[in-house]
């Protein structure tokens, strides 16, 4: 077992998981009916009892007397479904299903086991026939006493200056994409300051590993993809920090 995987199984105390999303997208075997979010809430109302729309706006620009006629019609998008303390949250919308931690992380157990419970349900309702995509995200918010760091004692993903200017820096944001599986899955790598900036700096790193090929995962293969995507986000979360870091998180295993 490499060291790198060892690192990825730390647990912490206080871990810096602000927000999690596991989100599916698929492909329907027929048009989308609305009727499918009212049949999962029967089946979920008594943990998700709270009910939200979502509402996208569509704009259309229509010539008129030498003016610019907007017509601004709503349309639902999606319903959401939040439990009782508010810290998570089901979306379901057109071939589409999200679960959300908004705050209290249970660990990865708890919540591959609330998505696993989610997805079964939205597939013996909906019954879609494969993948779009799927996405895996984990928000990290990491806050420190004062508005300075030396971010080297933190991190090891930072912005790196040429030596020959100054290295003191204000707020700063940086991605970068890596590839696996020849191209099949990415991860999208974000760091930068939390906005707008207070007096104790908060910085964000933003990990979200996503499907890229569609209808390269077949859905019984749903839950080792979800596995496979946790363990290389941990992975790179571990590759990404410090011991000093470490010690804010409190290493309990």
């Amino acid at each position: 077992m490499s060291s790198t995987v060892e690192r990825a199984r730390r647990r912490y105390k206080k871990p810096p998981v602000s927000q999690v999303i596991c989100e599916f997208q698929f492909v329907g075997v027929s048009a989308w009916d609305w009727t499918i979010p009212g049949l999962i809430y029967q089946e979920i109302g008594s943990a998700f009892p709270e009910k939200r729309q979502e509402k996208g706006v569509e704009v259309r620009i229509t010539p008129h007397e030498e003016k610019v006629e907007q017509v601004l019609p709503s349309t639902l998008t999606k319903m959401q479904f939040l439990n009782a303390s508010k810290s998570a949250m089901v979306q379901i919308g057109p071939d589409l299903l999200a679960v959300n931690i908004l705050s209290g992380y249970p660990g990865w157990e708890g919540f591959r086991d609330l998505v696993q419970g989610q997805f079964n349900i939205y597939n013996r309702i909906a019954r879609p026939v494969g993948f779009k995509r799927i996405g895996l995200r984990y928000i990290n918010r990491i806050q420190f006493s004062g508005p300075r760091i030396e971010l080297t004692d933190y991190f090891n993903y930072y912005p790196q200056l040429p030596a020959s200017i100054e290295q003191v820096h204000g707020p700063f944001s940086m991605q970068v994409t890596h590839f696996y599986d020849d191209g099949r899955d990415a991860m999208s790598l974000r760091m930068g300051n939390a906005l707008p900036l207070t007096p104790d700096l908060v910085i964000v790193l933003d990990l979200d590993y996503y499907l890229q090929r569609q209808k390269s995962v077949e859905l019984v293969d749903g839950r080792s993809w979800i596995e496979q995507a946790h363990d290389r986000v941990e992975t790179m979360f571990e590759a990404c920090v410090t011991d000093g870091a470490r010690e804010l998180f409190e290493v309990i295993s």
